[in-house]
């Protein structure tokens, strides 16, 4: 049967409500921050903030959402590199999305262009660019939410902002020394 919760992210021509989507992703990372994504190492210690743990939580967020919404996901995942794009299947529509680690302006910008390159050449007239901000990072006037057209393609821009220390906050000192 149909959930009623999917269901909230469509509209009546059965487009993804992509804005509420990310508006409710942005409001689960301020309520959960990425410490469940965080990774162990040999030991069981665990280790610093990955740059994959970001990554790995708006996933795992779309993966449960697509599920119910009997959609698909296609992962060109370069986590390592600190991107991962993701190709969401709903509907009988596709929707790009790339998640990155904001790294600094050159990068961001880059990642625009990089980004309408390949929504271009895999047939997309717009993609969805979520950048991670650590809050205790000042950022050009320049970053910023906004909606830009680079080669043709509408490349839409979202930031995620979070509290480094806010954003490991569930874990207590004892689970260290597990």
């Amino acid at each position: 049967g149909k959930s009623i919760f999917a269901e909230a992210y469509f509209d009546d021509n059965d487009n993804l409500k992509v804005d509420k989507l990310l508006n409710d992703y942005k409001e689960y990372v301020s309520l959960r921050g990425f410490a469940p994504f965080r990774e162990k190492d040999e030991e069981g210690k665990f280790v610093s903030v990955k740059e994959a743990a970001m990554i790995y939580s708006f996933e795992t967020y779309i993966a449960a959402f697509i599920t119910q919404a009997q959609g698909k996901i296609y992962r060109e995942a370069l986590v390592g590199l600190g991107r991962s794009d993701m190709i969401i299947y709903l509907k009988g529509k596709e929707y790009l999305f790339e998640t990155k680690n904001y790294a600094g302006y050159f990068q961001f910008d880059d990642g625009k262009k990089q980004l309408a390159y390949y929504a271009k050449s895999v047939g997309h007239a717009r993609a969805y660019y979520i950048i991670f901000c650590p809050s205790d990072v000042r950022y050009p006037d320049k970053v910023k939410e906004e909606t830009v057209k680079i080669e043709g393609v509408e490349i839409v821009v979202w930031l995620i902002h979070y509290d480094y220390k806010a954003a490991w906050r569930h874990y207590k000192p004892e689970d260290e020394e597990e």
